[in-house]
């Protein structure tokens, strides 16, 4: 079973740098929460109103389906908690065993919940119509819900009354029998008692635990308050947090964060800075700074298994020193190391912060470009690299701009740099007769493999090729500007690359090239996109099972590349750092960047090829990394003919025949 959640929120050198192919989309798979089936907040069954397609994990991904489910009714066991407004996957149970289906809405018709929580005096009605009087109201309570209308849990993608509809459910009274009531669809949840303190650092609040999604309007804001959570109403909508307060009780969109009683003693060997509050949202500078370990009695901890923007725990300290609230994001890092590199700032603004991975600028301070020699750095746990520097305001931390700021390694200044950036070139669907398009036009296919096959012309138009053919012998040929081309054949396995009209290498493509029915430029599978086109391919499953594919490139600029013409080393050692950002789609398999040197004396033989080492070193962004690269290359005596070659897949980026005289004794 699913990790659950506890509530919902309302709201040839071959250097090889690859991302490789995701196995799996996670947010479909293993860090996807799910609960188990309670006939309240989860239904126990599904009456499905089409077919749907039913899988042995849930993720289409990973397995084609194995077979579908006409319309009928299912038990389910478990299943993702957005069931009523978004695509959600369901754990169910079926003549072959426990099988997994992922529904919309609109596919399928549930019972409402056994019981709901009026949480507002509710008209009754004797009919599920608002044009004829109520019979009563009934005060808050809970209640027996015995039928509802037709998809009584919908909503729509809209705003205002359109997501928020009202729906109307059946309950039944001692005193009226069975009634109707219209309620909103945030109105039909059920009510769990709650014992909590919390901090509430910046949370709006209704007194009543409903939302106006016409005006978005709040009746307030618990701001820096610690309050007493005694409730939760959750809803199809979200939760709302009853929430005691100085001012009374208030529904709070959000239950804060909790705070729990743990008596322990944190080592510390660095500074460590105290806070008023358990959060440094309102405070740019800490309460005060202690130094060595820190004895505490309470902290808050994260209630939910998914909270984007979680800081970490905050740790309440009582000292001879002084109180405060501790958290170590917020404080010198205890594993810090010292740097040795030098950094050339380039970007024309850079932000000094007082700790690393926060957004605590420190004294408003920021600085120009210019050259730094950091004193320690750390890598945050999202694997980024940040630097301390002396600074004109004291010592303060820095991030490095990927596109444009440079690390010089030590006793490296004459190492290559490279440089590259992704470029997306489009994306298409496939379509109910199994065919790829762009727009109007037909561009591929799959095979009987299921294998996507594109149309080369179209490719060309995307990736900026020049196509000619077929020559005499069959041959077409698609030439960049760059001095790159290669050569297909259909229905030949066999492709040739070239570099500025020359044979560059022989290969053996995955599937031979399928000729146009009007005989036209070839087909070309997706494994001999990536291959010859040095392409980023990215395949995903749409709606009812099509495909959707798209394309990008990664493009590289090859700065300081120094090939000296006399070497008085043996081997010939060649080191350079990599700046890879990349932003590519979903579920991405990338080509790495390939160098290759050889001699030219030796032959063609995978023997004179040597490969460099690759080290990634750290991340300089969410999607930047710097990879050191290195290699140590044979020298024959004397005069030496090599030739290096930069590529992606075959692509190649750049080749550069290169003569160097052997002097070594």
């Amino acid at each position: 079973m699913w990790k659950k959640t506890i509530a919902l929120g309302l709201v040839a050198i071959g250097l090889q740098v690859s991302l490789g192919a995701s196995s799996g989309n996670a947010y479909e798979y293993e860090d996807t929460p799910t609960e188990v089936a309670d006939g309240i907040q989860i239904p126990k069954e599904l009456t499905l109103l089409e077919d749907i397609p039913y899988y042995v994990i849930p993720n289409a991904l990973l397995n084609k389906a194995e077979g579908s489910l006409s319309p009928q009714t299912v038990q389910v066991i478990e299943a993702e908690n957005h069931w009523s407004g978004a695509w959600n996957w369901w754990k169910i149970h079926t003549d072959v065993g426990d099988r997994w289906i992922k529904t919309a809405p609109w596919q399928f018709d549930t019972p409402p919940p056994t019981t709901i929580n009026l949480m507002t005096e509710t008209p009754l009605y004797a009919k599920p119509s608002e044009n004829t009087k109520p019979t009563a109201a009934l005060s808050p309570q809970e209640v027996q819900v015995v039928d509802a209308e037709k998809g009584w849990f919908r909503n729509s993608s809209g705003t205002g009354e359109v997501y928020n509809p009202k729906k109307w459910l059946k309950i039944h009274t001692t005193w009226l029998g069975d009634q109707w009531v219209h309620l909103n669809l945030d109105q039909i949840g059920n009510f769990y008692p709650a014992d909590q303190m919390s901090y509430f650092s910046n949370y709006y609040y209704n007194l009543k635990p409903q939302f106006d999604y016409q005006t978005y309007q709040t009746d307030g804001t618990l701001s820096k308050q610690f309050a007493h959570v005694t409730g939760k109403f959750r809803t199809f909508l979200g939760t709302y947090y009853q929430t005691e307060t100085a001012d009374g009780v208030k529904w709070t969109f959000g239950g804060g964060q909790p705070i729990v009683a743990e008596t322990k003693i944190i080592k510390r060997t660095k500074p460590s800075a105290l806070y008023t509050y358990p959060s440094s949202q309102y405070e740019d500078e800490p309460k005060l700074i202690l130094t060595g370990d820190l004895p505490y009695f309470e902290k808050t901890y994260n209630e939910y298994i998914t909270n984007y923007g979680y800081d970490g725990d905050w740790y309440h300290i009582r000292t001879a020193q002084g109180e405060g609230w501790f958290n170590p994001t917020f404080a010198e890092p205890e594993d810090a190391v010292a740097e040795t590199a030098t950094i050339q700032l380039n970007s024309p603004v850079t932000a000094l912060f007082r700790y690393p991975n926060t957004g605590i600028i420190l004294n408003h301070g920021q600085i120009g470009p210019q050259t730094l020699h950091p004193i320690a750095a750390w890598t945050d746990p999202n694997g980024i690299r940040w630097f301390q520097i002396n600074s004109f305001v004291g010592k303060s931390w820095i991030r490095l701009d990927p596109f444009q700021d440079r690390v010089i390694l030590k006793d490296r200044e004459s190492d290559m740099l490279i440089q590259s950036d992704s470029s997306y070139q489009g994306g298409f669907n496939q379509n109910e007769n199994g065919a790829y398009t762009d727009g109007n036009e037909s561009i591929g296919y799959d095979d009987k493999q299921g294998e996507p096959f594109l149309d080369t012309a179209y490719l060309a138009r995307l990736y900026q090729f020049a196509l000619s053919g077929p020559d005499v012998a069959g041959w077409w040929t698609l030439k960049n500007d760059s001095g790159y081309a290669f050569q297909i054949k259909a229905g030949d396995l066999q492709a040739r690359t070239l570099w500025d009209g020359k044979l560059a290498k022989q290969l053996k493509l995955s599937s031979s090239p399928d000729s146009s029915s009007d005989q036209g430029p070839p087909f070309l599978s997706l494994t001999d996109i990536r291959t010859l086109f040095g392409a980023t391919t990215s395949l995903n499953i749409g709606y009812k099972d099509s495909k959707v594919i798209a394309l990008s490139a990664q493009q590289y600029k090859i700065n300081n590349l120094q090939l000296p013409p006399v070497a008085a080393d043996h081997p010939l050692h060649i080191s350079g750092l990599i700046y890879e950002n990349r932003n590519v789609e979903f579920n991405s398999t990338t080509p790495g960047l390939q160098i290759t040197v050889r001699n030219r004396d030796l032959g063609d033989t995978s023997t004179t090829e040597q490969v460099a080492a690759m080290k990634l070193l750290y991340d300089l962004g969410y999607s930047s990394r710097l990879y050191d690269i290195s290699m140590d290359h044979p020298l024959q005596p004397g005069m030496n003919h090599l030739t290096i070659r930069f590529q992606v897949g075959e692509r190649i980026i750049l080749q550069r025949d290169w003569d160097i005289m052997n002097n070594a004794k």
